[in-house]
């Protein structure tokens, strides 16, 4: 039995989907029932589970959270989790964001429990790119000229997948990318537009007047900051590796008219 939680959102949905697909059983932990705050309905809801799949949302409290979590999953006896970590690069104790740091830390408290465990690294989501679209023929956003190894979420989904069946597998990190770096000129392109870098001054304005928390505008920026280092542009072969296919490409993101959240 497989335990899924954070199997709602923009990864999540693809991986109940895809583990419903091919007949693994599973059980999604979602409110009313079991609820990321209340560690006494996650050990309920992971009972008789041996694998837990661990995605939670950002949030100023993920440390915590992620902590409960695989602290219930160590009560309930389950032997093995596969977590959507934050990006490979960007993963360490001097992350570029809290949730950076968040990540490396529940990695830590994982490795620390004796469990075993696969971590999944994804680069940006090429589904964030919905909240960047192009206005007036112009794509604004503050994510500098560097490429970026951006990947699909249904491909990361396919790789937790492929991960959660394959129980045995050592324990490692995979460092999910697309097939190759792309700059937002290229993204703006593909879409008929053209880009301009917007300074974090202005991005945070704009986050600020659409309802963004202040939580979130910290987040935003200091990730667009270090994406446009360039240091999450190198693609890797870890999603081909797990799923046997290669991931998909912008292209066929914005072709296939993926779906939004």
């Amino acid at each position: 039995m497989i335990a899924v939680l954070g199997g709602t959102g923009t990864i999540g949905r693809h991986v109940t989907a895809q583990l419903a697909a091919r007949g693994l059983e599973h059980r999604v932990l979602r409110r009313p029932g079991v609820d990321l705050r209340d560690p006494a309905t996650l050990r309920a809801g992971m009972a008789g589970a041996d694998q837990l799949f661990l995605l939670t949302p950002h949030d100023p409290d993920q440390e915590q959270l992620e902590a409960d979590a695989v602290d219930a999953a160590v009560a309930a006896g389950v032997r093995r989790i596969v977590k959507v970590s934050g990006g490979g690069p960007a993963v360490g104790p001097n992350g570029p964001s809290s949730t950076a740091v968040a990540h490396w830390r529940s990695e830590q408290r994982i490795e620390a429990s004796g469990l075993r465990h696969a971590f999944l690294r994804p680069s940006l989501l090429m589904q964030n790119l919905a909240e960047m679209r192009p206005r007036l023929g112009l794509l604004l956003a503050p994510m500098g000229h560097a490429p970026v190894a951006m990947i699909d979420a249904a491909d990361v989904a396919a790789a937790a997948v492929a991960a959660l069946e394959d129980r045995d597998a050592p324990d490692r990190c995979w460092h999910l990318t697309g097939p190759a770096g792309v700059t937002f000129a290229d993204v703006a392109r593909a879409q008929g537009a053209r880009y301009v870098d917007v300074p974090p001054r202005l991005a945070a304005l704009a986050l600020r007047r659409r309802g963004a928390s202040p939580f979130e505008i910290d987040h935003t920026l200091r990730m667009a900051a270090y994406f446009a280092t360039g240091a999450d542009g190198t693609p890797t072969d870890d999603v081909r590796r797990l799923t046997g296919r290669a991931p998909r490409s912008l292209h066929d993101h914005l072709d296939a008219g993926s779906p939004r959240s």
